[in-house]
């Protein structure tokens, strides 16, 4: 009897110090942080900052569209995780779209439109029908594209993860570089955690 004693009030502590799933704001300060991947935060930290950095060089006001014409090449994931690159893309592409800097052409990307395959084939099939297939493709005046890297350090239990996002946009009419930038979110810890 006496072991019962001992086993219940152990069992309950247990039980009261789990918690229920709750829903936590995307924007705030208690969301997990995982050392061995990149979080939700670290994509929109990346995006906010590439967004402002654009705006603040002035390069996307200087196009011959207003607002620019964006096309969005190709942006790697370099990391030893797997996740899709859309999750920083599509962040840049909403800000710069809600705040009236650009328009995003799907007429020009690497091979099929991730984002409107069925709406690409229409468009196809409407030239055709119209006979104006052999119309030229209308360059986008900027094209987008990136890296996301990473670095990984230890010193004794404490482990570092660095993710580095590297993005370029380039002048499609001198196909020169006018703006590159790079924002670096680094990790530390011996194991993931809830907060910043």
């Amino acid at each position: 009897m006496h072991r019962i004693t001992i086993i219940v009030p152990t069992a309950l502590a247990v039980l009261a110090g789990c918690q229920s799933a709750q829903y936590q704001d995307s924007q705030g300060t208690t969301l997990i942080v995982s050392l061995d991947k990149v979080n939700i935060q670290d994509f929109a930290s990346a995006a906010d900052a590439m967004v402002n950095s654009m705006v603040e060089a002035g390069v996307l006001s200087k196009s011959a569209h207003q607002p620019a014409l964006l096309g969005i090449s190709k942006v790697e994931n370099r990391t030893d995780t797997q996740f899709d690159t859309d999750e920083l893309v599509k962040k840049i592409r909403v800000a710069l779209l809600k705040g009236g800097r650009a328009q995003v052409t799907q007429q020009l990307t690497l091979g099929n439109s991730k984002e409107d395959p069925l709406g690409d084939q229409a468009n196809q099939m409407k030239r055709f029908q119209d006979g104006t297939d052999h119309q030229p493709v209308e360059l986008p005046d900027f094209t987008l594209s990136g890296k996301i890297l990473f670095d990984r350090a230890s010193a004794g239990s404490t482990k570092q993860v660095a993710y580095i996002f590297q993005m370029t946009l380039i002048d499609t009419s001198n196909n020169r570089v006018v703006w590159e930038d790079e924002k670096t979110i680094v990790k530390q810890g011996q194991k993931n955690n809830i907060g910043f």
